[in-house]
């Protein structure tokens, strides 16, 4: 059977097998273990079957006729003997499978060695000189390949080491970058700490808050000085640790350069042992074939094979000649390629070393240009936010709305306040409606005031916020002054004495805790301060829930109107209080002394709120500068505008610097990459003359063997003609040096194997010290982190220091005067602004770090690509290697390895045979089996078939012996499978007659009563809705 078709005969099987397995799990179901014990029956066989066959049934070629009336346990027995066969089937089934694969795997085996074999034929066929001389030279060529490639692979080793040296040095910059940053913002932290402690000093708040932070920043000092005692002596473990390694480095390195000596010594004796050795081997056999000739010589025999081998002799010495001359040529080409080499690496040294000068200095003066042309970008955008900022500002304050008075209100209120009379108050008050009507009309969604969503406890204002409102209250007061009186009247304003007084009343009020909300004079007068006294005050009421400023300016802004449209009553005297009687300007003898203005709030314990305005008279000169007056605003906005100017011609400037110096920087690197890649090639570049000199001294030692070679023959031909005693005595002589060569070779191989073993040992060892230099290499150092981690630890003893300082002094602040509380809150500060400012330089220099990180990690990843790169290529040239030296090894040897080859035929043939005739028997078995198969199941289906029938005709027989009407029960197709009885008419079980092999039917179903098909239909029924139903209960 050819091999095709054994693969068809195994699928053949493997299709057949999942077909009689499908039957046999078909048959597992309908025939199940009795469990009751049945008798069996005897068995009789006939000449016909290879099966059991049951009483009763005769079985041929899978007909099975049955005989006699069967008996449940006959047909029990009759599914015993077909699960059997089925078993039988399904086991044999799985046995060829097994045996199909074997086969075919043994057919895979011979074509594979048939392709071997033809492979040696073909390489047998290939078997001459030259194929062998092309071959060797190609080995050669492959060897100094790998070895140039190998020098490369060094170079680029180095190349990438020497790059990873600098960009750790980059990463540690950034490091160390990093923790200063880390180490500053820690004194930035602590800064604000003060500023706020002093803030809180300065407020009369937080005593505990400023307390507990003394205490913690006691702790944390004691925390950080131990830290900088163990950072200390970390230190110094790791510069002993550091020193060990740097010994030990250069023990190892010591030790490297006297076994790389020792290993190059071992390595030219090894070259040189097997030169000997192959010279030996060469004179071996020259003097074996010096014996043979003379041998022939003394026979007489032979002489066209001698004469043959002095004409072989004599070619192979003049090809040998040629060779030597050739190599004796290139050896002095190699030589005057490698002096060139030289000339050229030291010519390009000495101009990369001048072009790493220009390179270095055109990197500092690029990393000098990006430092200052940042400095002059950051001062360019400060300068344009300050610009905006100081534009967005003016705009604000300008976009502000204030009260306007109609002329009419200015006419009549100036009436009133000369003379106060019933008709002039009647005037104002129709001046007034009138303007309140008219023109104040939906005045509460035009008009624009400060927003602040800063929370205000009316009952709890700070000094800031008290401040604010006074400014802003002032504001509103001192521009309806000026519609009244003119622009030259002179402004109320807001000084620090006066904020403090009202402060001091709001506390007067809440501790009075009067709630009818009058005056209090006695509130007014003891305001602690002997710079102001109060000239008026206004009270209105208020909320005493949390509100923000924002609403608090917009109350400031009402109350400044609806005080004109509710003061009627109280013959206008909170507005001619508020707004004079007169025009007051400055150095006209109409005042003495400045007056200020305030607005503040208080709550008593009763729940009373009031909002109080309140002008003194001050001479305390303190004046606190308004925001709203945007002459200085706009005096500044020139100044900055100015330094716009030149912050933007600098910045000019300085990006041209960084466009020039990059320039420079680019093409400096450009001719430093262009020659360092010329030296890494050159560098790379296997020196030519130990390759042409190994050739010239293998070419003169093949010379010299085949000038011993010609002597030989060309004497063993001069002896053809000489007499015996001279033959004998050419004998004698060819046995002499047969016997010297055989010494000789024997020594040579002696000697190569010593000098191999000696130079395994010394490279061994060579390789274990390099080992241990790159692993000590591999270990970085421990110092820089630790000196990192120690100067890190002292910045931060230094950071804990001046914190507690800062803390200590907040703490002594706490019973100190206000200007003492003012000035440690402008120091503090002061001090957090020029923190603030160092660390932006440091994160500036970070940045500048960090890009030349990212330069340094790019060229590393280049270089590890250029690494990959050889290896990749050096893999390459070793495969190929290996593939020449095999097809040398096999020209060397090609009788072998056909003789091999065939050897593999000849058992894999013989292993294929052996599997084919298994895999037939096993196939006969199935066949048989399937055939066993086929008549099991005809006698079971038979037997099972006559069994029913029986039973079928015994329950008719039953009803009709009782009298019943027998009627029949049919199945789908119209078979009858059991009868029941027409005339009954009391429910009944209907038992269709079947066989199982676990439920035995004993005996005939009972009959009753004439509903029994009602019964029958109501059966079909449920069992047809039985699965929607017991889904419904799983629902339910």
């Amino acid at each position: 059977m050819g091999k095709k078709l054994i693969k068809s005969t195994a699928i053949g099987v493997a299709s057949l097998s999942s077909f009689v397995i499908a039957n046999g799990v078909h048959a597992e179901e309908a025939v199940n273990t009795p469990t009751s014990p049945v008798e069996s029956p005897e068995v009789s066989l006939t000449a016909s079957v290879d099966i059991e066959t049951v009483s009763g049934v005769i079985v041929t070629n899978g007909t099975a006729v049955v005989t006699e009336t069967p008996t449940e346990a006959t047909v029990d027995q009759a599914a015993t003997i077909k699960t059997a066969a089925d078993q039988a089937v399904t086991v044999q089934t799985a046995v060829v499978v097994d045996a199909s694969v074997v086969e075919e795997n043994a057919a895979n085996v011979v074509e594979r060695a048939t392709e071997v074999v033809a492979e040696a034929e073909t390489n047998k066929a290939e078997v001459r000189d030259e194929n062998i001389a092309n071959a060797e030279t190609g080995v050669a060529d492959t060897q100094t390949a790998i070895s140039e490639a190998e020098s490369k692979a060094t170079q680029a080793a180095e190349n990438t080491a020497e790059a990873q040296v600098k960009a750790d040095d980059a990463q540690a910059k950034v490091n160390s970058d990093q923790a200063a940053i880390d180490a500053q913002e820690t004194v930035v932290d602590n800064a604000q700490t003060a500023v706020d402690n002093a803030q809180a000093v300065l407020d009369g708040a937080g005593k505990e808050t400023i307390t507990a932070e003394r205490d913690d920043a006691a702790s944390d000092l004691e925390v950080a000085r131990a830290d900088e005692t163990k950072a200390q002596s970390d230190l110094t473990k790791a510069q002993e640790a550091d020193a060990k390694k740097a010994s030990d480095l250069a023990t190892a390195k010591d030790t490297e350069a006297t076994q790389s000596a020792t290993a190059d010594k071992t390595a030219s004796d090894l070259a040189q042992a097997q030169a000997d050795a192959t010279k030996a081997a060469a004179d071996l056999v020259n003097a074996n074939m010096a014996v043979d000739k003379a041998q022939k010589a003394l026979d007489g025999t032979g002489a066209a094979a001698i004469i043959a081998e002095r004409d072989d002799a004599q070619a192979d010495l003049t090809q040998a000649q040629a060779d030597e001359t050739k190599a004796q040529s290139d050896l002095a080409t190699a030589q005057t390629a490698d002096a060139k080499k030289a000339s050229d690496i030291a010519s390009l040294t000495e101009t990369q070393a001048q072009q790493q000068t220009t390179a270095k200095q055109t990197t500092g003066a690029l990393a000098q240009a990006q430092a200052d042309a940042k400095t002059k970008a950051d001062a360019k955008t400060a300068a344009d936010n300050k610009v905006a900022e100081l534009t967005a500002n003016i705009a604000a304050f300008d976009n502000l709305t204030t009260p306007k008075l109609s002329q009419d209100v200015i006419n009549a209120y100036k009436a009133f306040v000369k003379d106060k009379s019933q008709s002039n108050k009647d005037a104002l008050f129709d001046a007034v409606n009138t303007w309140y009507t008219t023109d104040m009309v939906g005045y509460t969604k035009t008009m624009v005031t400060p927003v602040d969503t800063t929370v205000v406890d009316p009952a709890n204002m700070t000094e800031e916020q008290v401040t604010a409102l006074y400014q802003y209250y002032v504001h509103i007061g001192n521009a309806i002054r000026r519609q009244i009186w003119g622009a030259n009247n002179e402004d109320v304003i807001v000084t620090k004495d006066a904020v403090q007084a009202a402060m001091q009343i709001a506390k007067n009020y809440t501790a009075e805790n009067d709630n009818t909300g009058d005056h209090s004079y006695t509130a007014l007068r003891n305001d602690g301060n002997n710079n102001v006294s109060y000239n008026s005050e206004g009270i209105a009421f208020i909320s005493t829930k949390t509100t923000t400023m924002t609403q608090l300016y917009r109350n400031i802004f009402s109350m400044s109107i609806n005080t004109w449209a509710g003061d009627y009553n109280q013959n206008y005297a909170h507005i001619t209080n508020e707004y004079w009687h007169f025009p007051r300007y400055a150095g006209s003898g109409t005042v003495n002394v400045q007056t200020s203005g305030a607005f503040v709030t208080s709550v008593t314990p009763g729940g009373f709120g009031r909002a109080h305005t309140i002008q003194f008279s001050d001479n305390s000169g303190n004046t606190i500068a308004s925001p709203y007056d945007t002459t200085a605003l706009k005096a500044e906005l020139a100044t900055a505008k100015t330094v716009q100017a030149q912050a933007t011609q600098a910045d000019k400037q300085a990006q041209a610097t960084l466009a020039s110096a990059t320039t420079a920087n680019n093409q400096a690197q450009s001719a430093l990459q262009a020659t360092t890649a010329q030296l890494t090639t050159l560098k790379a570049t296997a020196d030519q003359t130990p390759a042409a000199q190994a050739t010239l001294t293998s070419a003169t030692t093949v010379r010299k063997a085949a000038e011993t070679r010609l002597a030989a023959a060309q004497q063993a031909v001069d002896n053809l003609n000489a007499d015996v005693a001279t033959k004998t005595k050419a004998l004698e002589d060819a046995k002499s040096v047969q016997a010297k060569a055989v010494a000789a070779d024997t020594s040579a191989k002696a000697t190569l194997a010593q000098a191999r073993t000696t130079n395994d040992k010394a490279q061994a060892a060579l390789t274990a010290t390099r080992a241990t230099i790159a692993s000590l290499e591999a270990i970085a150092d421990q110092t820089p982190a630790a000196q990192a981690t120690l100067t890190s630890a002292t910045a931060a003893r230094q950071a804990a220091e001046t914190r507690l300082a800062k803390a200590q002094q907040a703490v002594d602040n706490l019973n100190a005067d206000v200007a003492t509380k003012t000035k440690a809150l402008e120091d503090a500060k002061s001090q957090l602004a020029a923190e603030e400012a160092k660390l932006a330089q440091l994160k500036e220099a970070k940045s500048t770090s960090e890009v030349v990180l990212a330069e340094a990690q790019s060229k590393v990843e280049v270089l590890k690509a250029e690494e990959a790169k050889i290896a990749d290529e050096i893999a390459v040239l070793k495969a190929q290697l290996a593939e020449q030296l095999a097809k040398l090894a096999a020209l060397k040897n090609a009788d072998q390895v056909l003789a091999d080859a065939q050897a593999e035929l000849a058992k894999a043939i013989k292993a294929h045979t052996a599997a084919k005739a298994t895999l037939d028997a096993e196939i006969d078995k199935l066949d048989q089996f399937l055939k066993n198969q086929r008549d099991a199941k005809a006698q079971y289906e038979a037997v099972k078939e006559a069994y029913t029938q029986a039973q079928i005709v015994a329950q008719r027989q039953a009803i009709n012996d009782a009298g019943g009407q027998p009627i029949a029960i049919t199945d789908k197709v119209g078979k009858i499978v059991g009868y029941f009885d027409g005339n009954q008419t009391a429910g009944t079980k209907l038992q269709p007659i079947t066989y199982s092999r676990v439920e035995k039917y004993r005996q005939l179903p009972q009959t009753g009563s004439q509903e029994s098909l009602l019964v029958l239909l109501g059966y079909t029924a449920l069992a047809g809705l039985g699965l929607g139903y017991a889904k419904k209960r799983r629902r339910g």
